[in-house]
Parts: structure tokens; C-alpha cells; sequence
């Protein structure tokens, strides 16, 4: 565990301060995974925490990113949306150099970890994706404005900044060049959604930032990892959500992605959705950048190996996007 990250001395006064099992020891334990933030599992007296804070090579506002996730975790608390209960936020940089939050640790496994007790493989493969989708389509639901949301995002010309917002934001991390940006930046504004309604979205919605309950009935423990979250156009999720887990799991038992769409807008009551096609290359495409972003951020990281999987994760979310682009 990288002792800047998390400076221990430092951290426990501040939870004395807040009050938060004052005096106890603590056990602390880094959490594997996160590329743009870190996460550490905290244990002191009876409190089972999570903090999450920045990498040491971070993302360009990663503190306003961190105070957003807080905002939306308690915002969402309140309604049927899963997700961990938030503690405390903390906004003084002099405690360890940057924000960062607390959060109760949530007993939870992966969905690929299918609990025991529901049913055959088959079974378990269906009432798991099933109650992944329905999470989507809860939170799908909640009125932003009602739950204190209005202003987290600009639903007012969302697609039509996509394009541009995606590819300045390629330009400026300075990669490789990749041609087909610009392609597809194009294909983008020239294929705008006409018709629709804005909601929160997560904008990474799949089964890495999903715990599902270790005991029946299958369930959603906690949607995490909301730093990409804002208000939005829903449909993206959905799309990003189909492409990520139907290229994972298929057959067996795993439903397809006609299955979900369809279970999703029934969730809903949408009736028939429009083709997701524009969705699905916006959300390749902006991965790709996304990703991008990740490699050369762990290549300039002391604390972390360079991240070979992004790199080639972009560029295979590029190619889809030229693919479902033709």
C-alpha cells in the first residue's frame, strides 16, 4: 500500500475530528482495481468503511470529481437506488493533498460470483442480469430535480457536444493518432438522437461497478463508481451496458441483448425502444478516449505498472466504433 496515498496519521486524526471511532486502531487494505481513482478498504472499532480518493496522477478536476460523487451517493441514498450509504466528505487538502470520501463497505460479490441458492447455473445467469437491469432502469427513474440534482449536468444540448467535447478531450491528453477520431466525431453529429428524455445516468454502467447480494433472491447490493455520472441521455447507459455485458456473457443461460433492452423498457414502461446504434458508437468511442486517458496516466504514475489492457481496450472500442459506424 502506497503510504502517500494514504497517509495514515494523517487520516486518523481527521476521523477523530469526525467523530468516526475516535481513539480505535484501524485496519486498512488497498482495493485492487480503479484506474482513474483509488479505493482502501478502512476497518476501525465497529465502523467497515470505504475511502476513495484520487490517483497521484489524476484526472484534470479529479477534486470536483470526487465532491460530485458524494453529491449524487447522497442524493440517491434516499430513493430505491442501490448504492453505498455515503459518510463523510473530506474538503480540506491539507489533510492528504486532495478530496476524498467515505463511504460504508457493502457485502457484495461480483455477478459472476452467482450466489448460492438461486437455482441452477441457467437460472442464476437470467435473475442476475435481470435484477442488473432493473437497477439500470430504477435509477433511470429517480426525478433529478426532486432528488436536489438540478445543475450536476447540462441536458440542454447534450448529443449535440458529444462529438466535440470526446475529441478535444482526445486532442488534449496528446496519445497516439488514431485516424479514425475524427471519423467517427463526424458520423456522430451527423446522426443526433431528436427525441428525448433526460435522467441520471452512470455513464459506466456494467458488471465491474455492480455488487450483487451474497444471499437469495438475486439482487443489486450496490451500483459503484459514479465519477462519470451526470444527467443525460439514458439510452446510453442501456447501450453501454448491453455492449460491455453481452460481449462478456453470452449463451448458458445468459440472457441477449434483445432479452434486456427488452426487460429494460418494460422496467420502464417505454414500449419499444428506437435503434441503439448511435448509442453504442458514442459509447465506444468515448471509452476509447476514456482509455486512452487511463494508459497515459499510468504511464506518467510511479505508483502503478503502465496499463497495457487500456491501451489496447481503446483501441478495441475504437474499431467498434468504426464498425458499428459502416
Amino acid at each position: 500500500m502506497s503510504s502517500h496515498l494514504f497517509p495514515e496519521p494523517a487520516i486518523a486524526a481527521w476521523l477523530d475530528a469526525k467523530g468516526i471511532a475516535p481513539g480505535e486502531s484501524m485496519r486498512v487494505e488497498q482495493i485492487e482495481g480503479g484506474r482513474s481513482n483509488v479505493m482502501f478498504r478502512v476497518h476501525r472499532g465497529g465502523e467497515r468503511l470505504v475511502l476513495r480518493r484520487p490517483t497521484r496522477v489524476a484526472l484534470a478536476k479529479a477534486d470536483d470529481g470526487m465532491r460530485r460523487e458524494f453529491r449524487i451517493l447522497r442524493a440517491l441514498a434516499p430513493t430505491d437506488v442501490p448504492v453505498p450509504e455515503p459518510v463523510a466528505l473530506c474538503d480540506d487538502l491539507d489533510v492528504i493533498g486532495s478530496v476524498f470520501y467515505l463511504m460504508a463497505e457493502v457485502d457484495g460479490v461480483p455477478p459472476t460470483a452467482l450466489p448460492v441458492g438461486l437455482g441452477e447455473a441457467s437460472t442464476a445467469r437470467r435473475t442476475v442480469t435481470e435484477a442488473v437491469t432493473d437497477a439500470l432502469a430504477s435509477l433511470h427513474e429517480v426525478d433529478y430535480i426532486a432528488a436536489g440534482l438540478e445543475g450536476f449536468g447540462t441536458p440542454d444540448g447534450f448529443h449535440e457536444r458529444q462529438a466535440s467535447r470526446w475529441t478535444r478531450q482526445y486532442e488534449e491528453v496528446g496519445g497516439r493518432h488514431l485516424a479514425d477520431v475524427g471519423r467517427i466525431g463526424s458520423w456522430l453529429s451527423d446522426h443526433l438522437p431528436t427525441d428525448w428524455s433526460p435522467t441520471i445516468i452512470h455513464a459506466d454502467y456494467h458488471m465491474l461497478n455492480v455488487l450483487i447480494a451474497p444471499d437469495p433472491p438475486a439482487r443489486v447490493a450496490a451500483i459503484v463508481d459514479w465519477e462519470t455520472s451526470t444527467i443525460g441521455d439514458p439510452l446510453l447507459d442501456l447501450a453501454g451496458f448491453c455492449e460491455v455485458w453481452c460481449g462478456a456473457y453470452s449463451g448458458d443461460g445468459w440472457p441477449n441483448r434483445g432479452e434486456i433492452v427488452e426487460r429494460y423498457a418494460s422496467a420502464r414502461c417505454l414500449g419499444e425502444l428506437p435503434d441503439l446504434r448511435y448509442y453504442e458508437v458514442l459509447y465506444n468511442f468515448r471509452l476509447a478516449v476514456l482509455l486512452e486517458g487511463v494508459y497515459l496516466r499510468s504511464v506518467a504514475d510511479r505508483d502503478r505498472q503502465p496499463d497495457g489492457t487500456a491501451e489496447a481496450r481503446a483501441m478495441h472500442n475504437l474499431r467498434r466504433a468504426v464498425e458499428l459506424a459502416e
